[in-house]
Formats: structure tokens, sequence, C-alpha cells
């Protein structure tokens, strides 16, 4: 028996109602879960921008944050004694000049980051060290030695060298400094992590010292 021609075309009329409607409903489901997952706490973080930050700022090796020009001269005066009295005209004295470009920064292994906030990050440094020198030059410029100096040893000038990079001189370097290697650090450290975002900000704190 075939079917009339006006019910054909009712039954696609009538299917073509329901994928419509379907649709429709697919679409408003769509915007119904987006909209509740927004609003219910749902949500997806990304730590991207912090990994790119860690990896600006943390360095494995010394930074030098500074460079100086030294120059000095360097003296030492030895002389002999005789049941500790000391002989007159047993001294010997030597002049060393030197200069050399002494290198001061921080071990960038040392530093710490973390975030503080959503667009705050703060920046720890370590102690300043002396990390080295360069361009060393060195000249035994005069000597001045009493009439009996051959009983007193003469002076070496490897000593004397040495008494020029000493722990203590070196520290002495640092610490007469510290102001200008805080600020270049904050420069150093502020250009690092504001290349990654310019809206980002940035706070230090220095071991020892005051933020």
């Amino acid at each position: 028996m075939k079917t009339p021609e006006i019910l054909k075309k009712a039954s696609f009329k009538t299917l073509g109602i329901v994928l419509a409607v379907g649709l429709i409903f697919g679409i408003g489901l769509t915007i119904w879960a987006t909209s509740a997952l927004s609003t219910s706490g749902f949500g997806r973080q990304s730590k991207t921008r912090t990994t790119e930050v860690i990896n600006a700022v943390t360095r494995e090796q010394q930074v030098v944050l500074l460079s100086l020009g030294i120059q000095g001269i360097s003296q030492r005066t030895d002389s002999s004694t005789f049941f500790d009295v000391k002989i007159p005209g047993s001294s010997r004295a030597s002049f060393l000049m030197y200069s050399f470009d002494a290198k001061l920064g921080i071990d960038g292994e040392d530093v710490q980051i973390e975030q503080t906030g959503d667009d705050r990050f703060q920046v720890t440094i370590p102690e300043f060290i002396f990390i080295g020198h360069s361009n060393e030059e060195f000249k035994l410029v005069a000597e001045n030695n009493g009439a009996l100096s051959w009983v007193t040893p003469q002076i070496d000038p490897v000593e004397l060298i040495n008494g020029v990079f000493s722990d203590d001189t070196e520290a002495q370097y640092v610490a007469s400094n510290e102001e200008l290697l805080r600020s270049q650090a904050q420069t150093f450290y502020t250009s690092l992590i504001t290349a990654i975002d310019p809206g980002l900000s940035v706070e230090f704190e220095f071991v020892g010292g005051q933020s």
C-alpha cells in the first residue's frame, strides 16, 4: 500500500522540526554548561608565566653585578730582633704598586623566587661575594733597607701580592660597595622579570639585610 504524498511531506517536515529542536537544545546545553563551570568555581590555572620567571631569574653560575678598577700601594716592613729587642738598622721595607679589576656579585644558584600574588614576585638575593679579578698588574716600586738589613730575610713579593687578595681585603671591597651592589641586583633582576611581562611587580629581600 503506497503512502499518500501528503503524508510523506508531513513526515519530512516533522523530522526537520525534531532535528532543529535537538540542535537548539544542544547549543543551549553547551552554553549552560560553560556558564555553570565559570560560575561554580571550576576553572583552569596556568603556571607558564611563573615557570618563565623562575627560568629567567635562576642562574646556576656566579653573576657579576659590579666591576671595580682598583689601584693602590702595598707596604711591608720587617725587622730582626735579639731577645725580642729590635735591632736598629735591620729593617727592610718594600712597596708594591698594584692595579686590577675586581668582580663582585652573587651566586646565581642561591637566588630564590616566590610568587606572592597574581602579578607580584619576591626575589631573595644571597650574600654578595668577591667573584674574582682580572687585568692584574704588579710592580715593586721602592725598597728601603737599613744598614744592617742583611740580617733580615728579604721580603717575598709573592707574599705582598697574596696580601692584596686576602680574604679580609676582598670582604672589605664587598662591604664598601654593598649599597651599589643592591641597586645593581634590583635593576638586573627587575629587567629579567619585566621582560616577560612589564606589568609584574617585583620585591626584593636581601639575606642578612633589609628589603
